[in-house]
């Protein structure tokens, strides 16, 4: 990414502002209109994590690490918020169960017997991994996060194995074109927020370690701590004192910076912070921090809906193999509110990456799979400029 000149807002004005090759012209063009109508004012833009600034998801990837390296044992899974329960095709299911405790968290992603009819059907699944984690210090799960991390290799897929023939995940990496759009909105001077359903320390490692490196080359700028919200829990230090991380972040340094000689102490208790960024949560999250809408929002899934919608403009990152995915935005945009709707395809398999134009589909995929076929139809002429 090419570095920004602060003092020379001419020559900015003048020259493309993205230029990585994965954007698409219709994507690339629409961002820069935005960029620069907005620029200036230290207007929030709020991006979703996981599959949105990085591809693969790190909240995913930190507990297979853990459940991998015997951190969370499915007999020691605590009872009050891992029971068993049915499925609705019948089966029964229950930590001790499966092969690791990642089957049981598969499984809470489709619990309920609502199907279709939930608006936030993954929501129990994604709060789960976190309470899962109680008992374990900060530390602990921000050392699984860099373990994930240092797997993740650009525009390849690396799978986490739990266990031998159990779920795999995909060690996530970062997109370089959302490290360039991240740099480019700094050095425009917008504020930059990242709202995950994901636990807050391993987005909040992931930033620090990952992405900040990136950006201070780049723009000299960084996303701080304190803009990072994820899922948290109530934490206990050694005294038996309980803390809340939106407020431990702000005043204690080496918490924010995730010291371990600081976070080793920290264990996560089962208590749950709330608002919790999942779903409609995330708007509640940016409510409290902003006191009002973004003016832009990124995201890649249903769950983030509501913030896309609650926001001015809307980036879109449509994943080609979720063709569901891809039909439930454009249904969502006919019924948003004005402004702005960029979509930028990506793919997670195979050949992971943002795709620039239809031919580069053909040439990382051959023949697409049905499920890629399917969401081009669905968003190929709005994030391909192709109408």
């Amino acid at each position: 990414m090419t570095p920004m000149v602060r003092s020379n807002r001419s020559a900015l004005k003048a020259r493309p502002l993205l230029e990585a090759p994965g954007w698409s012209d219709a994507a690339r063009r629409r961002l820069e209109r935005v960029i620069r109508a907005g620029a200036g004012r230290r207007q929030p833009v709020a991006f979703d994590f996981d599959n949105s600034i990085v591809c693969g998801d790190i909240g995913e990837a930190t507990l297979a690490i853990l459940a991998r390296d015997g951190f969370l044992p499915p007999r020691t899974a605590p009872a009050l918020i891992s029971p068993p329960f049915s499925l609705p095709d019948g089966s029964r299911t229950a930590p001790a169960q499966g092969r690791d405790l990642t089957e049981y968290y598969e499984r809470l992603l489709g619990a309920t017997a609502h199907a279709t009819a939930d608006p936030a059907p993954l929501a129990t699944g994604y709060v789960w991994a976190v309470e899962a984690m109680a008992g374990l210090s900060v530390a602990r799960v921000a050392a699984a996060a860099e373990a994930a991390r240092v797997l993740g290799r650009p525009g390849r897929e690396r799978p986490i194995e739990v266990t031998p023939g159990g779920a795999v995940y995909p060690a996530p990496w970062f997109y370089p074109e959302m490290v360039e759009l991240i740099g480019v909105l700094l050095d425009h001077e917008y504020d930059v927020w990242i709202v995950s359903a994901s636990n807050v320390w391993s987005v909040r490692w992931m930033v620090q370690r990952g992405l900040n490196p990136l950006l201070r080359r780049a723009c000299g700028a960084v996303v701080p701590p304190e803009r990072v919200i994820g899922v948290s829990m109530l934490l206990q230090d050694a005294r038996g004192c309980w803390h809340k991380d939106p407020v431990l972040v702000r005043e204690d340094a080496r918490y924010a910076r995730l010291d371990p000689a600081s976070t080793v102490a920290l264990t996560l208790t089962t208590k749950l912070h709330f608002p919790v960024p999942v779903y409609s949560g995330k708007v509640a999250c940016l409510w409290d921090a902003l006191g009002g809408r973004p003016y832009l929002a990124v995201g890649d899934s249903p769950g983030d809906h509501a913030m896309l919608r609650f926001s001015r403009h809307r980036l879109w990152i449509a994943r080609l193999e979720k063709p569901d995915y891809q039909r439930a935005t454009m249904a969502l945009r006919a019924r948003s509110r004005r402004g702005d709707w960029i979509f930028q395809p990506t793919l997670t398999r195979r050949s992971p990456g943002f795709v620039p134009d239809p031919g580069d589909l053909g040439r990382r995929l051959g023949d697409l799979p049905s499920a890629v076929r399917a969401s081009f139809e669905v968003v190929g002429r709005a994030g391909f400029g192709l109408g």
